[in-house]
């Protein structure tokens, strides 16, 4: 899923914990049915047995050929900043839209629709439009989820009520696995709310799934499902969530005016298992990592028990994971001095290596990471580095995706198949 930095200082920290603190000062280390034509809810029937295999390259480093148009994905004209990225997840030949009446299931290779599952209760119409977050793919990939913000239209004394609508659908038929409706308490409401992550988004979100319990973000509230009943175990405002791992959730609190902690709860039962202290602008980093701004610098901390695992010399780092062994921090901007990766093994937290901004190398601004391909762009030029060396690996893919798959990668609101 996609679903991503030479004097260094590296440390073992205590307890056989590994902790990574990069200075980048040095030289570069590597070189329910739906309008119009939309399939009913349910999976399509059909298809043609005698199809020509499809190209698949792990990772792709190529993109060319007939492009899939992906316009649901599309946000508001409104938004702004890392709200701006399309409401779209690209997983094993499927482009998983969020086109804010329910879930399109687009087949990348036809550009047809597989199916659609539409939500219970219709959308605001007219204005701008909604924000929304990327659906959730389960890692197994057979699960897809999906939330959005609705109103309940009341009847005679009854009062209009606000909702948030979960669904969680099977990937395979289109077919809904268990749907929820939770009543809406944000924290943060109307234009000039500030929202609590890093990426600025206060749309509803499907944080995680495991073991009976999803979690749900909207609007600077979290809230605890159980999937069996739909019932709220728990919800906690002014906290953002952002990982759901080993039964603990990790996400970003404000403790006050312009302040702010990172904090760890029991997935079942809310109650704190751990926290840091003075940590801002939290985003999720990679399944069990999240990164902050404190202290001047950029901290990535483990989801699960709350260590220090990098730090990075500068503030404003993003992270992403390759989905299997990877995670790259990057920083772009027009601050050119301030422009940096560092890439790190995902399980062990060492170096792999960095690219600074004064290493006589151009520093790519980061969309993407997959399998070991780190894809971005210097200036309007896409580009694609080796994640193991940070060497060029592909001077010309004609592309710079934001998600990818086997099968191609998704740039803008347009899928492009690989070419190699």
């Amino acid at each position: 899923m996609g679903g991503r930095r030479t004097a260094h200082r590296w440390a073992v920290a205590t307890a056989g914990a590994v902790l990574a603190a990069v200075s980048l000062t040095g030289c570069g280390g590597g070189g329910d049915g739906a309008a119009g034509a939309k399939a009913a809810e349910g999976a399509k029937g059909g298809g043609d047995a005698k199809k020509p295999a499809r190209r698949a390259y792990d990772p792709p480093v190529r993109f060319e050929g007939n492009a899939v148009d992906l316009t649901g994905a599309q946000q508001p004209s409104t938004s702004s900043g890392e709200a701006l990225r399309p409401a779209v997840t690209l997983a094993d030949g499927v482009a998983y839209v969020d086109d804010q009446r329910g879930i399109d299931a687009i087949d990348t290779r036809t550009g047809d629709s597989r199916w659609y599952v539409a939500t219970k209760h219709e959308g605001e119409r007219g204005g701008f439009g909604t924000e929304r977050v990327a659906p959730l793919v389960s890692d197994d990939g057979r699960t897809v989820y999906a939330a959005w913000d609705r109103r309940v239209p009341g009847e005679g004394t009854v009062p209009d009520r606000f909702v948030i609508e979960v669904a969680a659908v099977d990937t395979a038929t289109g077919k809904r696995a268990w749907s929820a409706e939770i009543p809406s308490d944000p924290s943060a409401t109307g234009m000039a709310a500030t929202a609590i992550g890093a990426d600025g988004n206060l749309a509803p979100q499907v944080v995680g799934v495991d073991a009976g319990t999803a979690v749900v973000t909207d609007a600077d509230t979290t809230y605890a499902l159980d999937t069996a009943t739909g019932a709220v175990r728990w919800k906690k405002g002014d906290y953002r969530a952002l990982n759901l791992a080993e039964g603990v959730v990790a996400g970003g609190e404000e403790t006050g005016y312009h302040q702010g902690r990172l904090l760890g709860v029991d997935a079942k039962t809310g109650k704190q298992r751990w926290t840091v202290a003075g940590a801002r602008q939290p985003a999720r980093a990679a399944s069990a990592l999240l990164s902050a701004n404190r202290d001047g610098h950029t901290d990535v901390v483990d989801a699960v028990d709350g260590k220090l695992r990098l730090i990075i010399d500068k503030p404003d780092y993003r992270c992403l994971d390759d989905a299997r062994s990877l995670v790259a921090c990057s920083k772009d901007g027009y601050n050119v001095s301030d422009r940096g990766i560092v890439v790190i093994d995902a399980t062990t937290f060492r170096r792999k290596w960095v690219l600074a901004a004064d290493s006589g190398r151009s520093v790519p601004g980061v969309t993407g990471f997959w399998h070991g391909a780190l894809y971005g762009e210097v200036g309007e030029r896409p580009v694609v580095l080796d994640g193991e060396t940070g060497k060029d690996r592909e001077t010309d893919p004609n592309a710079a995706p934001i998600e990818i798959d086997r099968y191609g990668g998704v740039e803008g609101t347009r899928f492009i198949p690989a070419a190699g």
